[in-house]
């Protein structure tokens, strides 16, 4: 084989990796958007509340979290990440087009803990990491943030939604989601 064929083909073989990566990341990034958890009507709820949350932009700080996968996905590896995607928007396809039953989304409401991942807190609010370095932190909330780290050190099943919730914190993720779905 001459050279220049052999180049060719490395070359078409790094265009197509680089090219099916790229629309790879694109398709990821878009199916986590707000506006496309929405193109199911039984997110609707979830997204109409999001979008007057403290995360979802209400709040005096400017801040924003981007993607729905931004909390309910966990973010600990991209494996991990990629693989909870595809079963979670597997099955919520199949429950949308009526091969799988449908969640219950009052029902689960307060099973926060199953489809809110400390990893995607801890990606935005890297600081707690170290709540006696986190700049401005309350010295209250810090022992309380504390006493989680040493919880979670030792074992125990504890996460940052067992206390930073909508039923303990009005405003902070889905307002009004409750009454909403009922």
């Amino acid at each position: 084989m001459k050279k220049w064929h052999l180049y060719t083909i490395i070359g078409i073989v790094i265009v197509v990796f680089v090219m099916s990566s790229y629309f790879s990341i694109l398709t990821v990034n878009k199916t986590s958007e707000p506006n496309f958890c929405m193109k199911c009507h039984t997110m609707k709820p979830m997204v109409e509340s999001f979008s007057i949350s403290i995360h979802g932009g209400n709040n005096n700080l400017g801040f924003r979290a981007a993607h729905c996968t931004d909390c309910h996905l966990p973010h600990n590896s991209t494996f991990s990440f990629l693989l909870a995607k595809g079963i979670s928007g597997t099955r919520d396809l199949f429950a949308e087009i009526g091969f799988a039953g449908k969640l219950n989304f009052k029902k689960a409401y307060f099973e926060y803990d199953r489809y809110v991942y400390d990893s995607g807190c801890l990606k935005c609010h890297k600081d707690i990491r170290n709540p006696s370095k986190a700049y401005g932190m309350d010295p209250d909330i810090r022992q309380i943030h504390e006493y989680y780290w040493q919880k979670k050190r030792a074992g125990v099943n504890i996460s940052c939604v067992d206390c930073h919730n909508d039923y303990n914190t009005p405003n902070f993720a889905h307002p009004g989601l409750l009454q909403a779905l009922k």
